[in-house]
């Protein structure tokens, strides 16, 4: 029996208004993901993105993300070096080159698109940025109230792509190629209150497999408030709607909201599953 070879992709982003990813430079430039596009008023919200979404979604396809740099000083440029990685899904590969950018005073600049699988992916990252104060290196330091919700939510978000990941492997196959998106609410004290499929181009089964990696993991938001979930999940199918099933790979995102409040009461997740020892009989040894 040949040996299966899965390949699990987690990125943790905070896509609802295209905010900023993890970054070391945030006195200088940062970078922005509006994921998926086209981002929709109803999954931004009541937040204002400093990017209109419609715009920094205009040149990337549907179901890609658009990543942005922005020089977050307004009064001087700010010297940017950007690491472009190419994940080669097929292969089980990366590779990377920098690239050296000047900003002027509060420019906000297009990177490219992360394209759905099974294309290769893209991603930017900020290696430098100067000038920038050494201060930023600091972590953040929450309150204890904070920290609390926060690692409630980092445990959602664990538990639920643990059991996502576990599902998925023997029924992405299954999977039609469309869209579902799910909305569940729960009560402070953890507790299912509402499950809702807001729209459904996929099958039944996806709308599934979302509740059933996100119903267990709810226990872990009995922090006090309630929560709102979101969840969507995309299966593409390759070029020709007649290829086989093993060309879908469906991608899953997750974000949870808790008493209505942003960061740090407010976390979200994109997972996407290869089975790479399908694809030409390749796959990292």
């Amino acid at each position: 029996m040949k040996p299966r070879i899965v390949a699990i992709c987690a990125i943790v982003a905070f896509v609802t208004c295209g905010d900023s990813s993890p970054a070391q430079f945030t006195d200088c430039a940062y970078i922005t993901v509006f994921y998926p596009c086209p981002v929709s008023s109803e999954t931004r919200g009541d937040c204002e993105p400093i990017i209109d979404p419609q715009i920094a979604c205009q040149d990337c396809p549907p179901g890609a993300g658009a990543w942005w740099i922005v020089n977050n000083r307004k009064d001087e440029e700010a010297k940017v070096t950007i690491r472009v990685t190419l994940w080669d899904r097929a292969l089980g590969t990366s590779t990377f080159t920098d690239q050296a950018l000047t900003l002027a005073p509060g420019e906000k600049r297009p990177l490219g698109c992360s394209l759905p699988a099974p294309q290769p992916q893209y991603g930017w990252n900020v290696q430098d940025c100067q000038p920038h104060s050494e201060q930023v290196f600091a972590p953040e330091q929450l309150t204890p109230t904070e920290k609390k919700f926060a690692d409630a939510q980092d445990a959602f978000i664990d538990h639920v792509g643990q059991l996502w990941n576990a599902n998925l492997e023997s029924n992405y196959r299954q999977l039609v190629p469309g869209t579902v998106r799910v909305e569940l609410s729960t009560s402070p004290e953890g507790e299912l209150v509402e499950t809702s499929v807001l729209s459904n181009t996929s099958n039944e089964l996806a709308a599934q497999l979302i509740t059933d990696a996100i119903r267990p993991a709810i226990r872990f938001l009995a922090t006090g408030k309630s929560s709102k979930i979101t969840a969507e999940v995309t299966a593409f199918a390759a070029e020709g709607s007649d290829l086989e099933p093993r060309h879908k790979r469906p991608v899953f995102n997750v974000s949870v909201s808790q008493g209505g409040l942003h960061y740090p009461y407010e976390r979200g997740a994109t997972f996407s599953f290869d089975d790479l020892s399908e694809l030409n009989g390749l796959g990292p040894k």
